[in-house]
């Protein structure tokens, strides 16, 4: 086990951009899942955890300065994310027994890196008790390739999924794709609102937690489009007490993508990610959701 997980060590930080490619399609063909898990979980596992030990380095992450760390936070996570919170308070204390994460994306989240990333970090902190109970925090996700609000609304599945899971939070990693092509703002308002719009009737007590998109290029220069479809989101959210992360300020705001691959973060087509670069991403969506965890402890004393 040591072995293989030196092995993976060196090849994250050694490995060219063809490996990490290569492997991210690879994925992409093959991952398919069982409860919300990688069938090649213990490959993915052991890949994520050789690395985590990095993530967990301030020391490490203090070496990439365009990340924005003081920006890595939920805004008014305690109001809008209040009963969530207090679901993973009962959880951590043996109060409860399960809490049930459910992300929807497009392909960023697809080959299992981010959220696979967020659901260990979470796990290794919240499922221990004190009370001699086995708490589960089930992470489940959904990435499907070029997935937009709107080409989302027919996928009868994913609403389903949400029914069938009962979800306690409800995670939305959308916006990319939406972003690419000829932007209309309008028209992109109304496919969100009635992507929304079906989607609360199959959320139950669910509350939403929207990722805003990375700072990605469109044509072989930085995507304006991006920043918009942030700031549709945004609005909705605020107009409808969801909370929101926002993953392009998080990573260094315009044109930090090109610092990403620099960095071997992200692929050559500035819109996806590497392994490694959907893995941070992951760490720092669970190190901003601790954050919220944190302040909602002191806060209820």
């Amino acid at each position: 086990m040591l072995k293989k997980l030196l092995i993976l060590v060196v090849c994250l930080g050694l490995c060219n951009t063809t490996w990490t490619q290569s492997l991210l399609i690879d994925l992409e063909n093959e991952i398919e899942q069982v409860e919300g898990y990688p069938i090649a979980v213990d490959t993915l596992e052991e890949f994520i955890q050789s690395y985590y030990i990095l993530l967990d380095s301030e020391e490490y992450l203090k070496g990439f300065s365009f990340i924005k760390r003081d920006k890595n936070v939920i805004p008014d996570s305690d109001t809008l994310l209040g009963g969530f919170l207090y679901k993973l308070m009962e959880l951590r204390s043996g109060l409860r027994d399960r809490v049930t994460i459910y992300q929807i994306g497009d392909s960023h989240i697809k080959p299992g890196f981010f959220s696979t990333t967020a659901r260990s970090s979470l796990i290794k902190y919240f499922e221990q008790s004190n009370s001699g109970n086995s708490p589960i925090l089930s992470y489940q996700f959904t990435g499907i390739i070029g997935a937009s609000y709107k080409n989302l609304l027919g996928n009868e599945s994913i609403f389903r999924r949400c029914r069938e899971l009962e979800p306690d939070l409800i995670v939305i990693s959308l916006g990319t794709n939406d972003a690419q092509g000829t932007y209309n703002a309008q028209r992109f308002r109304s496919e969100l609102q009635a992507f929304m719009k079906k989607l609360s009737t199959y959320q139950g007590e669910a509350e939403i937690l929207f990722t805003l998109p990375p700072d990605t290029n469109k044509y072989g220069r930085h995507n304006a489009d991006v920043p918009k479809v942030s700031a549709e989101i945004a609005a909705y959210a605020e107009s409808n007490h969801h909370a929101c992360w926002n993953l392009a300020e998080v990573m260094g705001g315009r044109g930090s993508i090109v610092k990403w691959r620099a960095q071997d973060f992200a692929s050559s087509d500035l819109v996806h990610f590497s392994p490694k670069g959907y893995m941070l991403q992951g760490y720092l969506f669970y190190d901003a959701i601790m954050q919220a965890y944190k302040s909602r402890t002191e806060t209820s004393g």
